[in-house]
């Protein structure tokens, strides 16, 4: 195992990160996938567009994710990539602890898919947080005509796609808002996020986030 306590010296394994290369302004998402000794095994990190990014050997990483305590961080260096496809990264120093633990909401868009009875929206979120989503969906001919609306709190199926990974969950409608095209609007909240889901949107909001303010966008809802 690498050195050091797991989630507090270094991500654990499944852990969810926000990933930033040395000198560059945008933040990617990766996940943890297992750990060795003296390395630990990344999916490959991809950019907000969900496209895996090229590995640069030797390349100095800033390695994020949400701790027990907090946000936290660690350096570390891109060493090889794997015969499965995974970065092998190794810690280069010690972790630290950057901002205390908020349920951030952050303007990002990911595929979603929203279940109920007989009925299926697609769409896209419009912002995120560990909390809920803000989505628009396409138009659905018979919704609110032989299917009904689902009412507040009624518990829908959401599936989010979060580019390395698919969350699968409960939500619940919070309220719909008017539009005038045919598209839906709607603001949903999670119902019972299991804690590794809850870390790994924490890690796309922070990468967001970050993101933004790297393009100068300060005032974020």
């Amino acid at each position: 195992m690498v050195a050091g306590v797991p989630n507090v010296d270094h991500p654990a394994a499944a852990t969810a990160l926000s990933v930033l290369p040395l000198g560059e302004d945008e933040a990617l998402t990766a996940r943890v996938r297992r750990e060795s000794e003296s390395y630990l095994y990344l999916s490959a990190p991809r950019n907000a567009l969900g496209e895996a990014t090229p590995f640069v050997e030797r390349d100095m990483l800033e390695l994020s994710w949400q701790a027990d305590d907090g946000l936290r961080s660690v350096p570390a260096d891109a060493v090889a990539v794997t015969d499965d496809g995974l970065w092998k990264v190794r810690v280069t120093g010690p972790a630290s602890k950057i901002q205390r633990r908020d349920a951030v909401r952050a303007p990002i868009g990911l595929s979603v898919t929203l279940s109920w009875d007989r009925a299926t929206l697609v769409g896209s979120t419009a912002d995120l947080s560990e909390g809920g989503l803000l989505a628009v969906f396409r138009p659905h001919g018979d919704l609110g005509v032989g299917v009904p609306f689902p009412t507040r709190n009624q518990s829908l199926t959401l599936s989010l796609d979060l580019y390395s990974d698919e969350l699968v969950t409960e939500v619940a409608l919070v309220r719909r808002r008017p539009r005038q095209d045919n598209l839906h609007e709607w603001s949903l909240r999670f119902v019972d996020l299991p804690d590794p889901a809850a870390d790994l949107i924490r890690s796309h909001v922070f990468t967001a986030l970050r993101n933004a303010r790297a393009r100068g966008i300060t005032a974020i809802y």
